[in-house]
């Protein structure tokens, strides 16, 4: 599989230089985390295929570690994809954090995943992708070499995408970087709700830019024990971060758009961003992980990706969007809920790591949204959200709007939480019960999702 970067033209010193008058095809890839497939079988990545495929996924971003498991983990990812029927591609993000920065290893890492399965490796512009966590501190010769190195011995050019930590216009004036990865545009980075600032410098620029979208960030690591990583705080996210993120790139004119949305993450549970399911092994994660799926939040991002996949711009809170795949996928209805279970208010914890960090930027609200075809509900009927939480409190009636993405974020406070939706204040027709809310464990600002069908 080859992508053309198509429409503005961001890929002069790329590539050949398509039309200007045709839209490029939009890339969405997700993170994926390699250090936990220690005891991944062949069986477990193509579950895995199976699952990015289905989540509208073009490509995993294999996250490699120095580990020699995870190279033949990577290795195998490639070879059993290579040989598969899938339309998935790989490609690595060399993890510069712990890797060692010596560009001969680097080359040879490279080269024997790839040679692998070759016909498994994402191409951009005919281009092999190559990107990284972090890593400027390799120099700028460093990543030269591995450059040369790499093309000289694959007989193919790279794409190199790296997300460097440096101020965007230090990163977009290097010659050897194709396209820049803004590894935290997926969070707000103060006590704010998201916005598109941090993007601005990169979608400006002619280089393509790999925008980062993520469901939430906790991490809860302490100083002591097998995982003293020394990791405690939170980002802003539990007021609707994921689909306000998506939005405002559905907003922006399709000539403007990222040329790629990088997911954050697909497994990375120690972080608590996951959209896949618990599999593998976990990084000492599992006391804010157990009992917390994220099917909805793979759903929401499938759900958003297929309309920035269909060029669904002018899209806005509470308002019907215009993409081909809206209405689709979710038969006569359906609500996602997510929510962390536990609030920031608790004061005392089991627990011998500390609050985390950022704490007070928690909300304590219950996040829903609600799609309901305009294809099947007629307009002349009037349909409520209704929210129990707690002792038996009910809160007001919330009205929804057919074939719109309704976002609705409600207070919670401890106790149960049940939620209905109803036609003219007579007829359930979704209804489901959520996850309790506590004051008791361990530190845990993990989230809890749902997804809920119409009957």
């Amino acid at each position: 599989m080859q992508w053309f970067g198509k429409g503005k033209d961001r890929s002069k010193g790329v590539g050949e230089s398509p039309a200007a008058d045709v839209l490029k095809p939009r890339i969405a890839v997700a993170h994926f985390m390699l250090g936990n497939t220690y005891p991944f079988t062949e069986s477990d990545w193509l579950d895995t295929f199976n699952l990015a495929e289905d989540t509208s996924l073009d490509a995993l971003a294999l996250n490699i570690g120095p580990e020699e498991w995870q190279l033949t983990q990577a290795s195998t990812a490639y070879r059993l994809l290579s040989t598969s029927s899938h339309k998935l591609k790989l490609f690595l993000s060399l993890d510069l954090m712990v890797l060692p920065k010596d560009p001969e290893l680097l080359i040879t890492k490279v080269l024997k995943i790839v040679g692998a399965g070759r016909s498994a490796q994402f191409k951009w512009d005919g281009r092999t992708v190559l990107s990284t966590f972090g890593g400027h501190d390799l120099g700028d010769q460093g990543w030269k070499e591995v450059i040369h190195g790499v093309q000289k011995s694959l007989g193919d050019n790279l794409f190199f995408i790296p997300s460097f930590f440096l101020p965007p216009e230090e990163i977009l004036k290097k010659d050897y970087v194709d396209g820049a990865f803004h590894w935290n545009s997926a969070w707000p980075m103060n006590n704010h709700t998201i916005n598109l600032d941090s993007d601005k410098p990169f979608l400006d620029h002619k280089k393509p830019y790999m925008a980062a979208v993520s469901p939430l960030f906790f991490t809860h690591y302490g100083k002591e024990g097998e995982w003293a990583w020394n990791k405690n705080w939170i980002y802003r996210s539990d007021d609707l971060l994921l689909p306000t993120r998506f939005l405002q790139i559905l907003s922006l004119p399709p000539d403007q758009s990222p040329n790629f949305i990088q997911v954050i993450s697909w497994n990375d549970f120690g972080e608590s961003h996951y959209i896949g399911p618990i599999t593998g092994a976990q990084p000492g994660s599992e006391s804010w992980t157990a009992d917390m799926p994220h099917d909805g939040f793979r759903w929401m991002t499938k759900y958003f990706i297929d309309q920035w996949k269909h060029q669904a711009h002018n899209v806005e809170h509470g308002k019907p969007t215009k993409g081909k795949e809206e209405g689709k996928d979710q038969g006569k209805g359906r609500l996602v809920v997510w929510y962390r279970t536990q609030s920031k208010d608790m004061n005392i914890a089991e627990d011998n790591v500390g609050k985390p960090d950022h704490s007070e930027w928690a909300q304590d609200l219950l996040n829903f949204l609600i799609v309901l075809p305009d294809n099947i509900y007629s307009k002349k009927d009037e349909f409520t959200l209704h929210v129990q939480n707690g002792n038996g409190k009910s809160h007001e009636p919330i009205s929804l709007k057919l074939g719109s993405t309704n976002l609705i974020p409600v207070p919670f406070q401890l106790g149960n939480v049940d939620f209905q939706v109803m036609k003219n204040e007579r007829e359930v027709i979704i209804q489901g019960k959520g996850k309790e809310i506590n004051a008791g464990g361990r530190w845990n600002y993990n989230m809890w999702t749902g997804v809920f069908d119409a009957i």
